[in-house]
């Protein structure tokens, strides 16, 4: 059978109230100015969808009471992976983005090798420790292709892996690979409320240089991916891409403590160590620079930096400093989504995927 527009139209209203609240179909439909028959019909589609389901109501008087329609966020789960921040970290997610639970793993360093078939098994064993789920999504050091679904990551040592469909069928349940910066950028851009004529630039710089875009209210990949992983660049010298900024940017950092990444340095200048704030000056110098450049030829409402103990503040002051002597004005925020914004980020990602796909025709229609 195919179903209207409509009705789609009617389920995702009626999907949305009962997330705010419980209700009986009768109090939808007065809710929502519905006939009665359109709202069991959308009922029935969410309890087949498994997002709902019927409460019976505490009977009060003569006569069975109405039941009350409850969405159903324990229903379906989500295991997520950051590769992120500074910590490996793992957790489980609700269809309402809730976390309930959390693992740390140390820091990428200790996971991550040259060999890109260890670092796969690495990914399958901390998706395969969290347990079955409807979804699993990774937050991934790298470019995800958005035609081919493939990743390029340096950190990784894959180019141009069909990461998510090896990782799904190894393990049995869908996977979904995106890029970290991607991933805090559709997520600040939700929580701070922003409309689709206010575009943003979300910054991770823990680990080489990422640039999240939301642009007309869509996560904007470029033609390869290369929008999240700004620091991939063509090299004529080279085949392929190469991490060339993220190359330049560490050199500063390096000059202080070799092989040091922007947590330590940071660390170090705050206290008060003289090649450590020397060479945090010249990172956030040359990277406020290339932030302008962005904000040029983007012209976003708002720049959102990664919130790195120590390291942020000072990049926040260099990157509002150089966007006012070139006349530009962003509001350039730390991230509002605490310290584990990439892991959030990334349960959310997937919770709003799988609502997204619950709520489908296909969806319906595939269901017996």
């Amino acid at each position: 059978m195919i179903r209207p527009t409509e009705s789609r139209s009617t389920r995702e209203r009626v999907y949305t109230a009962i997330k705010i609240a419980p209700a009986t179909r009768p109090e939808i439909a007065a809710q929502l100015g519905l006939s009665l028959p359109t709202v069991i019909a959308a009922v029935d589609d969410l309890i087949q969808a498994g997002v709902a389901t019927l409460d019976d109501a505490t009977p009060g008087g003569r006569g069975r009471p109405p039941a009350r329609v409850r969405f159903t966020p324990e229903s379906l789960s989500i295991t997520t992976v950051d590769l992120g921040g500074p910590q490996v970290t793992t957790g489980r997610y609700d269809l309402a983005g809730t976390r309930t639970a959390y693992a740390e793993h140390g820091g990428p360093a200790a996971h991550l090798t040259p060999d890109p078939e260890r670092n796969f098994t690495v990914l399958l064993k901390l998706l395969e420790a969290q347990g079955p789920a409807d979804l699993s999504v990774i937050s991934a050091l790298g470019a995800i292709n958005p035609r081919t679904r493939t990743l390029t990551s340096l950190p990784l040592a894959m180019r141009e892996r069909p990461l998510e469909a090896q990782l799904s069928a190894a393990l049995g349940q869908r996977v979904l690979v995106e890029n970290d910066a991607n991933l805090s950028a559709w997520h600040t851009w939700h929580t701070l409320g922003l409309t689709p004529d206010e575009p943003l630039v979300f910054l991770n710089f823990s680990h080489g240089i990422g640039l999240g875009l939301m642009l007309g209210g869509q996560l904007y990949h470029g033609a390869t991916g290369g929008a999240g992983e700004v620091s991939f660049a063509a090299d004529p010298g080279k085949r392929g891409r190469h991490e060339l900024l993220a190359y330049r940017l560490f050199r500063h950092l390096h000059a202080a403590v070799p092989h040091g990444t922007i947590v330590e340095i940071a660390a170090l200048a705050a206290q008060k160590d003289t090649a450590a704030r020397r060479a945090l000056r010249a990172f956030n110098s040359d990277l406020a620079n290339h932030l302008t450049a962005v904000a040029a030829v983007l012209d976003p409402t708002v720049i959102v930096l990664q919130d790195i103990p120590q390291a942020t503040s000072p990049l926040q002051q260099e990157v509002q400093r150089a966007l006012s002597e070139l006349g530009l004005n962003p509001k350039v925020l730390l991230s509002p989504l605490g310290p584990l914004g990439g892991l959030d980020s990334a349960g959310r990602f997937g919770a709003t995927h799988l609502e997204q796909e619950r709520l489908s025709h296909s969806h319906l229609a595939a269901t017996p």
